[in-house]
Formats: C-alpha cells, structure tokens, sequence
C-alpha cells in the first residue's frame, strides 16, 4: 500500500516544478545580463573607436552572433521562468512587455549614448538587441492576452465567485431557477421559489438591492415565507409590507448586499455587459481612428528622438520610424490599454461594487 496521496504527490510535483522553474528563470536572467553586456560592450568598444581594424569588426561580428543565441536562450529562459513563477500577478504582463521594449528600442537611444561611427559590429550588435526585445515581447503579449482572457472567463462564467464569497452551508441553485440578463433580484439565480412567491419584493416588482432588503439578508422576510404570512399581489399593496430595518445603518445594510450572491449574480451580468460594450468598442475605435493612432504614435517616437537628440547635443540624429515599427507599437499600446480597461472594469464592478 502506497504511503503517499493523491495531495502529497501532487504537492511534490508543484515544488519540482516550480524548482524548475526558478532554476530556468534565474539562469535566463543572467545569460540576458551577460549577453546584453557583452553587446553593449561590443557597441561602446567599436563604436567609439573610429579607426578599429577591418580584423577587429570581423571578429566582434562573429562574437555577437554567439551574444545573440546566448541572448535568446536567455530571454526564453526569463520569460518562461517568470511566467510559471509569478502567474497570476498584475504586473507580470507590464513587467515584460516594459524590458522586451527597452531592448526593442536599444537602436533608438544606444547610439545617441554611444555616439561615433557606426560600423557592421556595432549594428549587428544592436540589431540583436532588437531580436531579444521582440521574440520576449511575443511571449509577454502571449501572457498577456492569456491573463485578460482567464480573468474575463472566470468572471463572466462565475462572477464574483472569483473573490471565493461565500454562500453558506446548503444554498445551492434551484433546478427551475431563473436567469434573466440584467434581470431583478427575482429573475435571477439563487432566489428562492418558495420564499419568491411570498416575498413582498417579488409582488411590488421591485429589487432587494435597492430596498436593500431581501430574502438572502433579512430574517423577517423568510419568516414571513416560513408562516406563510399573506402578501397582497397589487405591487402597491405589497410595497408595504417590506420589512424596515432600523438597526442597521445604510452603510451597514449596503454591506450586506455585497456580500449577497443574489446581488453577485446581477454585478456578474453588469460586468458581462461592460464586457460586451468595451472589446468591441476598442476595435471599433481602432479602425475608425486607426490614422489619428498611428500619427500620435509617429509623434510620440518623434519626441522621444527629439528629447534623446537634445540630451546629446545632436549625436542621435533624424530617427524615422518604419511604419511596420509604428503599427506594432500602436498594437502593443491598444493591448495594454484594453488589459487595464478591463482591470478597471471588474475594479467598479466586483471591488467597488458600482
């Protein structure tokens, strides 16, 4: 008979892998510090250095072929590594996409630091730079769009169970239960035929949330169910007998309808809606601003190389652009923008409860 579980095997495995993967991270992080050393340093020893031998260059070409596997290993390492370590985190996704562009842009404000010549090493050098930026600026796009897309999943499928709330022991969901999108409190899952049908908020068609009152929170109510206590079915009539609370406060009462799955459900709608407004929204924005997007991205590089060309007393030069750069920018501006529009979007509806 085995002396070990299900739980102990399965905890085993998580610690070997994510000594694994720490391991690969750490081993990632220092090939991309030594190979992005070594060709900053092959930048500044041949750049600066106007009479550097034909012999010289040819050599540094070689070297930074090998900087460049190195560079590439490494940054694969880094990014698996982390992305196993840190899932889950808000500021994985930023995190990398903020050093894949460091190094994307390396050819931007390198040579302005650098200044002199710029010779076949020296560009082979920062074009491998660039090489590293965008094959770690894939994967943090991947883990990106991967992060959005599990947390929109999780709160559309389970809406505010995603903050583990709680719903008590036996509450469950009705087999003939209701789900009307955006519905009221009575149309919604979790509210309960038997007390529905005696329950003033269900005759005056009104909602417990704005009553904040209702069956999940106010003992009268399921009293009233219990003792089958009559309850007119003229909306008017009915509106009478909603129980007041005067031991709470509003605050008090407010709290607890956060707390209450019957409101959860309805936020869950919301966001659902929110979610449904907000994707489209982007790429529609996209396409019918998409030349006023790209000319402000062309503007913000222009600065950039304004701002580094003033630093450095004219040693960056002109710097224009391709327009396949400016379109992959403007792509990696849109995603974040949408991963934190979402992120402000489940903070108003799960967190502050709008």
């Amino acid at each position: 008979m085995s002396r070990f579980g299900s739980g102990d095997i399965s905890e085993t495995l998580d610690e070997i892998l994510t000594g694994c993967a720490k391991t690969v991270m750490i081993l990632g992080a220092v090939a991309t510090l030594i190979s992005v050393g070594l060709l900053v340093f092959t930048c500044f020893r041949l750049g600066s250095d106007p009479s550097a031998a034909t012999s010289a260059i040819s050599d540094a070409s070689r070297n930074v072929e090998i900087f460049q596997k190195v560079l590439i290993a490494g940054v694969v390492g880094l990014a698996i590594g982390s992305t196993y370590m840190f899932w889950g985190e808000e500021l994985l996704g930023a995190g990398q996409l903020m050093l894949a562009l460091a190094l994307y842009f390396a050819p931007l404000y390198l040579p302005s630091v650098i200044g002199g010549t710029p010779n076949r090493a020296t560009e082979a050098a920062l074009g491998s730079l660039q090489v590293g930026g965008t094959i770690f600026g894939i994967f943090a796009l991947i883990v990106l769009t991967a992060d959005i897309s599990i947390r929109v999943r999780n709160r559309v499928k389970v809406g505010a169970k995603a903050d583990h709330i709680k719903y008590g022991k036996g509450i469950k969901e009705e087999g003939e239960k209701q789900n009307v999108f955006l519905g009221k409190c009575w149309q919604l899952p979790f509210c309960r035929k038997f007390v529905r049908e005696r329950c003033p908020i269900y005759h005056s068609r009104r909602t417990c949330w704005k009553e904040l009152v209702g069956c999940m929170c106010e003992e009268q109510v399921i009293r009233n169910a219990m003792e089958n206590k009559p309850i007119p079915k003229e909306a008017i009539l009915a509106a009478n007998f909603i129980p007041q609370n005067h031991r709470l406060s509003e605050a008090q009462k407010k709290e607890r309808c956060y707390s209450c799955v019957i409101y959860n459900e309805h936020q869950r709608h919301k966001y659902k809606a929110g979610m449904w407004i907000t994707v489209p929204g982007f790429f529609l924005f996209y396409g019918a601003c998409h030349g006023l997007l790209v000319a402000a991205v062309t503007g913000l590089l222009f600065k950039i190389n304004q701002a580094v060309n003033g630093a450095t007393l004219g040693a960056a030069g002109n710097y224009k652009p391709p327009t396949s750069f400016v379109e992959i920018m403007l792509a990696f501006f849109m995603l974040i923008a949408l991963a934190y529009t979402m992120k402000l979007l489940e903070f108003t509806i799960f967190k502050i409860k709008l």
